[in-house]
């Protein structure tokens, strides 16, 4: 499938990120105060370019019951040394254990929790997030503490040995998760030269055992990953406070103005996971369920983040009602829910599921489910993109931005962090809801995609356990692995069209007129004595 690689890297373009319309700020701050937000959304928005390159959201909100902070940096585990798993995910653990400013092991947590917070992070594949809330009054002082983080942590002996029993025991606890379980398996099955086949998160043996018998100090590897890429250049951050903008901006430049920028580049992968194609995986879950996943590699789309073509897709191919793929599913006894998206992958790759929860009857026609997937692919295909869908996706898209529900000050900041490096400063909010721009030919090179050539499907049940023949290494998940037979890759190929099969009608319900009329004088009369 090396054609397939080839269209998928030839695919990938330079996004820009922050559009040239800045308005300069004093000091080195770049400052932006033309960000796009809901009609209904009374917070107040300014986005920042530090003198270190550091992106920042800052958001008031003089009605907060909390205040919050969350601060990205684009490297996870796919960062990982090959000879070290799971050292971004250790290093993310050890950088709550002490700093020069406030060398306490649990300095940071103490204050967070002592001020009626909460704070956690996470890793992931091609990023590492750390937030907290707090009391808004007490938001300086956390600030400060949580800035120091990517600073000067002290990554001390003795914290490291009794973090890497937590980190192991964090993943003795995943080992009964199946969606660890399953993910790791995809990942272990990917190319085993991609960084993507890593295991991420990393136990005693890969950061303690491993490394000691490589002679290799874990405190200088860690020391090690956080000055190489801990680095400003990389690292978005989006705060809410009670204080007006200027009062929060004065906050994150005294704190995070020295964090170092070593001029590291975000990296991208280019090269996509799995070319391997037309194979199916059959894998043993814990819990009793059964679903089928049809997986289609595809580039990272995040430039064409305007027109929003993958979501599309997604819309029609996630459609319930009749006509859709999933009528036809519940009329066969095949399946109850299906859930169609883009995503997942890392910075340079992304993958299109589409995900089939099973009844018993449909896991003995999981391969019939596949092909009439393809039917249904096949009408979408045959009627071309269509402008009236799109235009119905976009009212929808418009209408739930415009009355988006107020979100908590955690979720916020969380959310925006992100989107500080996938979208324009001024789409930060709207980014992940904007679709503006009609890209009929963008639509057909997706679909394009979405062929049996390129298909990966894995049937995850306990049925599996009669076939499988091999074990997962880091999570111990039964499965087994095959080409897909070429005469069902013909059929499916072949699968044409289907009378039962057709994409939605035009939606009548959806408002257009959001115009709030007072009520009638005698409004309340006329229901009193009705």
């Amino acid at each position: 499938m090396e054609e397939l690689c080839q269209s998928i890297n030839t695919s990938q373009r330079k996004t820009t990120i922050y559009s040239q319309q800045r308005l300069l700020g004093i000091n080195d701050r770049i400052r932006f105060n033309d960000i796009i937000k809901s009609p209904n959304d009374k917070r107040l928005y300014r986005g920042l370019i530090l003198s270190n390159d550091m992106r920042v959201l800052l958001i008031s909100d003089s009605t907060t019951g909390k205040s919050a902070a969350s601060l990205n940096v684009d490297v996870g585990s796919m960062n990982d040394p090959v000879e070290l798993p799971g050292l971004a995910h250790f290093c993310e653990h050890m950088l709550f254990l002490g700093t020069e400013a406030y060398p306490a092991e649990n300095g940071y947590t103490k204050y967070i929790y002592d001020h009626g917070g909460t704070c956690n992070a996470s890793t992931g594949d091609d990023f590492t997030n750390y937030y907290f809330d707090v009391n808004p009054e007490n938001l300086p002082g956390a600030l400060d503490r949580f800035s120091q983080i990517f600073l000067n942590p002290l990554f001390t002996e003795s914290a490291i040995e009794r973090e890497l029993n937590v980190i192991d025991l964090e993943h003795e606890s995943n080992l009964m998760d199946d969606k660890w379980r399953i993910r790791q398996l995809h990942k272990s099955l990917a190319n085993p030269m991609h960084p993507y086949s890593k295991f991420g998160t990393g136990n005693k043996e890969t950061l303690g055992i491993i490394p000691r018998q490589l002679g290799m100090n874990i405190r200088d590897e860690l020391l090690k990953f956080h000055e190489t890429w801990y680095s400003a250049s990389i690292m978005t951050l989006s705060v809410i406070g009670k204080e007006n903008l200027d009062e929060l901006e004065a906050l994150v430049t005294t704190f995070f103005t020295n964090v170092e920028n070593f001029d590291v580049h975000l990296t991208t992968w280019i090269d996509h996971p799995f070319c391997d194609l037309e194979t199916r995986v059959y894998a043993v879950p814990i819990r009793d369920v059964r679903y089928l996943s049809i997986m289609f590699p595809l580039p990272d789309m995040g430039e064409y983040f305007s027109s929003t073509s993958v979501h599309y897709i997604s819309h029609l191919l996630g459609h319930e009602g009749k006509g859709s793929l999933l009528s036809a599913l519940k009329t066969y006894n095949w399946s109850n829910s299906l859930q169609a998206e883009y995503g997942r992958g890392a910075r340079g790759f992304k993958f299109f599921n589409i995900n089939i929860d099973l009844t018993e009857n449909g896991l003995k026609n999981f391969s019939d489910i596949v092909w009439l997937t393809f039917q249904y692919i096949n009408v979408m295909k045959e009627d071309g993109p269509i402008p009236w869908i799109f235009e119905e996706c976009k009212k929808m898209w418009n209408i739930n931005f415009r009355y988006e529900e107020k979100s908590s000050p955690c979720d916020l900041v969380n959310s925006t962090v992100r989107c500080l490096r996938e979208y324009p400063a001024r789409e930060v909010l709207r980014g992940p809801r904007l679709s503006n721009e009609w890209n009929p030919d963008l639509i057909e090179e997706l679909l394009d995609y979405l062929t049996p050539r390129y298909v990966r499907i894995s049937v995850v049940a306990r049925w599996c356990k009669n076939v499988t023949n091999e074990t997962e290494t880091w999570y111990g998940t039964e499965y087994m692995i095959e080409k897909i037979p070429h005469d069902i890759v013909v059929d499916w190929k072949d699968a044409g069209l289907s009378g039962i099969l057709r994409l939605p009608a035009e939606n009548e319900f959806i408002p257009t007129n959001f115009e709030l009329k007072p009520r009638e004088p005698d409004f309340f009369h006329k229901h009193r004595s009705s």
